[in-house]
């Protein structure tokens, strides 16, 4: 649900070029909790965009960005033993003067998937990489890149389960290999708490018929920025 490039059903995305940054006070009370439940939680690379793909798809859309994010918040609390199980649920209870029973199932912890297994066979080997000088998921890797500017290359679609960066609506689509970017550690792996695997990373241009078919624009690029282990270099590139 978090990838939903070129899926129909979903209707127009709403823009109003004088929204707000909050739409509530309690919003911004969401916003400004960020730091103290990160401080304590989902402290990997990715781990707190993960949390937020494995929520339940109510709890994903129903309430908006910042209650996603409230709702991420609640599973983390929950997983790193900092909130009970109930905890949430008996506070619902308490505040809209119901039983515990008809309060059941209000934690999105209680909904969310766990975190998936993955085979570590088949992850990109981990390499050490000097210690940065300060937090920061760029690293300085001693191979070069296998990639140059102006290579056509693929992404074959992910098939290992849990987080990834590569969006399905690339995946399988040829791109040409338009900037390098700094190395960076994995999220794929630093989500699932499987060390760094640190990559290089590329910026990969896709027509926009190449994605979406004759009916787009025939004018427009779609930049994707994708780890070095999603591609490989694509037939007659």
């Amino acid at each position: 649900m978090h990838d939903l490039g070129g899926a129909s059903g979903y209707g127009p995305v709403p823009h109003d070029p004088d929204e707000p940054p909050f739409h509530a006070d309690w919003e911004r009370r969401v916003f400004g909790l960020l730091g103290a439940v990160t401080a304590s939680t989902a402290r990997r690379p990715g781990e707190f965009r993960y949390v937020l793909e494995r929520l339940d798809a109510s709890d994903y859309f129903d309430n908006g960005y910042y209650g996603r994010w409230l709702a991420g918040f609640e599973v983390l609390l929950g997983e790193y033993g900092l909130i009970g199980p109930d905890e949430v649920s008996s506070a619902v209870a308490r505040r809209a003067n119901v039983t515990p029973e008809e309060a059941a199932g209000a934690s999105p912890v209680q909904r969310a998937a766990p975190v998936a297994a993955r085979d570590p066979a088949a992850m990109p080997p981990d390499r050490p990489t000097p210690e940065p000088r300060h937090r920061t998921v760029r690293r300085e890797l001693a191979d070069p890149p296998r990639f140059s500017i102006g290579e056509r290359v693929v992404a074959p679609a992910s098939v290992q389960p849990g987080h990834t960066r590569l969006p399905d609506y690339v995946a399988g689509k040829q791109g040409t290999i338009t900037k390098l970017h700094p190395a960076e550690v994995l999220p794929d792996s630093t989500a699932h708490d499987m060390g760094e695997r640190p990559q290089h990373v590329y910026c990969v241009g896709y027509d926009a018929q190449t994605l979406w078919g004759n009916e787009a624009d025939p004018n427009a690029t779609v930049h994707v920025d994708l780890y070095e282990c999603y591609l490989t270099a694509a037939e007659g590139g």
